[in-house]
């Protein structure tokens, strides 16, 4: 188990809510859409004294994911991280708001390591879930979800010219202006759907957001705005959110491609696009059309489910890279802190970008 490093233990709490305002569409497409949201907070290190640590994974979550990467014997993997539920947050002080986003067909405790270290640094972060889009999700009322199988269907279609399309993406060497020229136009021929979920999602977010607000407002400080990281589609979120939502004031990317409706739209946000090589093609739009400072790091020997908690689980490197999982988490928490603490906090921290770091 990871040992956070910040002054602070990490309280941890789940709650639910539904978004009246929206019909759901996917799954059995009946109700209001749901979201879920998993908090992670400073607490006092002495209020935890003697408390049992949180589990990751309910039990029902623990057996979705082993059979989503084929992991015969899940429960090798710790069920535990450095966080105790419900305890009491940190009182008479308030903190930043970092929004977290999971990857699609990922969950909501996928960086569970990474925003405990956050929390225990001085920052309230929200890791937000949304339904039939996430491996498995829970809700308060006992009620739960899967990842709604028939839209591998509509992701991309044509399913098989798709991947050749995003591999001749990938494959060619281009400045960033026509790599994203080139992804643009693969989004728009064969990614419509998910062109269309990166306002869904930015809505599930908002809407959790608005919760947020109601039950740890008295704690957050909203001095320099609300910041956005994600991985995949959900590093694609924060950079709708910083575009779209006067809100957000800074936003991390997290290896993923960046899907959604740009056209004419100028980025005045500071942003940090994190990834590794093989992916870059696919990540250029935060470079171009920007008036605020924007940041780069690549990570060497990495691949894109890696830069996840799957990094310490999923054996095969393939998937998740051949870079040290501890060396993969001190990196990104790293990025994380000094972008954040620059931009959130106001420290004077100089950044650069890094290649093969």
């Amino acid at each position: 188990m990871i040992t956070n490093s910040g002054i602070y233990a990490v309280g941890t709490e789940v709650f639910s809510i539904v978004d009246e305002s929206r019909k759901e569409v996917l799954g059995d497409a009946k109700g209001n859409r749901k979201i879920t949201v998993r908090m992670y907070y400073p607490v006092k290190k002495g209020d935890v004294l003697n408390k049992t640590k949180a589990k990751i994974f309910s039990d029902r979550k623990a057996a979705a994911l082993a059979k989503a990467y084929h992991i015969r014997d899940f429960s090798k993997f710790p069920n535990e991280a450095d966080y105790y539920e419900n305890a009491e947050p940190v009182k008479n002080e308030k903190f930043p708001l970092i929004i977290y986003n999971h990857g699609y067909n990922a969950y909501v405790e996928c960086n569970t390591f990474l925003c405990c270290e956050l929390a225990s640094n001085g920052y309230i972060v929200a890791s937000v879930g949304h339904a039939y889009e996430a491996i498995e999700n829970d809700y308060q009322d006992g009620s739960f979800d899967y990842y709604d199988k028939t839209l591998n269907k509509k992701v991309t279609t044509p399913y098989i010219p798709a991947v050749f399309a995003q591999m001749k993406i990938l494959n060619k060497k281009l400045d960033s202006r026509q790599a994203y020229s080139d992804f643009d136009a693969f989004q728009r021929k064969y990614c419509s759907f998910l062109m269309k979920r990166s306002e869904e999602w930015g809505k599930d977010t908002t809407a959790a957001l608005d919760e947020i607000k109601n039950r740890y407002g008295e704690i957050i400080d909203f001095s320099n705005g609300i910041a956005a990281t994600g991985h995949s589609f959900g590093g694609s979120t924060a950079y709708w959110l910083c575009q779209y939502c006067d809100e957000f004031s800074c936003g991390i990317n997290i290896d993923g491609a960046l899907f959604g409706e740009y056209s004419g739209m100028t980025m005045k946000k500071p942003f940090y696009q994190i990834g590794c090589k093989e992916n870059l093609n696919v990540e250029t739009k935060p470079f171009l059309d920007t008036t605020a400072p924007v940041y780069y790091t690549q990570f060497k020997d990495m691949k894109h489910i890696g830069f996840t908690d799957a990094k310490f689980f999923v054996p095969m490197k393939m998937l998740v890279g051949k870079l040290d999982p501890m060396e993969m988490y001190n990196k990104l928490v790293k990025c994380h802190l000094d972008f954040f603490d620059k931009y959130m906090k106001n420290k004077d921290i100089i950044l650069e970008d890094k290649v093969n770091v």
